[in-house]
């Protein structure tokens, strides 16, 4: 079945309204080729591959993200049960001055992707300035609606990370951000409904139920990183409303022809 491409921070994300820009371009591909390091040859076959591309002036003045497409024993031979995850967000800046703190949950799974964003419905998040990423969200518009959270840790003692440049506003490419390879992560994906007794959503039948990994992929970048940082996306208006408008779109058409 054909996919269409889905803009990782919406339609809006084609115009020069947020700032930076991010793409996540291939989540759940494979790869074969191979990779030279000091003069060292690598090769690999039909392994787990994640492409992403950021673009614009300079990174959001903080943030963090997590990403692992290789789960143990969810790659079967013949392709199918294969998953993937990529979490994350940040300080953003909007127009007339403003910024905006958000975060995103998606998942590939067995064909199908699951998609938490602040237009779709909640995300929240706990994360320390190095060693613990814990990314819950929420979907509770469309067809498929569920609940995902994501726990990855990295021991600052055998995992510390390695410093990277990342583009700032002032000076350049400077040591602004810490990424590690190495996180222990797990992931978990459930249904969810609406329970009118209680007014609220609740936990349905597990989809995922606590996958784990050792070679999760995370980051913590910009600052300050004093302490950890919990919070909520809080998409700002009018900018949500416009994001939304293909979701309503859809929703109409398929009301239109199912009726």
């Amino acid at each position: 079945k054909k996919h269409s491409q889905k803009s990782t921070a919406g339609w809006l994300a084609s115009f020069a309204v947020f700032e930076p820009h991010w793409q996540v371009t291939m989540a759940d591909a494979r790869a074969t080729g191979f990779a030279t390091w000091n003069g060292k040859r690598y090769d690999f076959e039909d392994v787990p591959f994640y492409a992403e591309k950021n673009w614009g002036g300079e990174f959001p003045s903080k943030w963090y993200w997590a990403q692992c497409n290789a789960f143990d024993g969810y790659c079967k031979p013949d392709g199918s049960s294969r998953l993937s995850v990529t979490a994350g967000g940040g300080r953003r800046k909007i127009p007339l001055g403003q910024t905006e703190d958000l975060g995103m949950v998606s998942i590939h799974y067995d064909g199908k992707f699951y998609e938490a964003v602040p237009w779709t419905g909640e995300m929240e998040w706990d994360v320390e300035p190095w060693g613990k990423w814990i990314m819950r969200g929420r979907c509770t518009s469309g067809k498929k609606l569920f609940e995902a959270e994501i726990a990855a840790i990295c021991d600052p003692q055998t995992a510390p990370g390695v410093v990277l440049r990342a583009p700032t506003r002032d000076d350049g490419l400077a040591y602004f951000c810490r990424d590690s390879f190495y996180a222990e992560t797990t992931l978990s994906l459930w249904e969810i409904y609406y329970d009118t007794d209680q007014k609220q959503y609740v936990r349905g039948e597990a989809i995922i139920d606590q996958a784990f990994s050792k070679q999760g992929a995370v980051e913590v970048g910009g600052g300050p990183w004093w302490d950890s940082w919990k919070g909520k996306s809080k998409m700002k208006q009018p900018m949500k409303s416009m994001v939304k408008l293909p979701y309503l779109a859809q929703r109409l058409k398929r009301k239109v022809f199912r009726d």
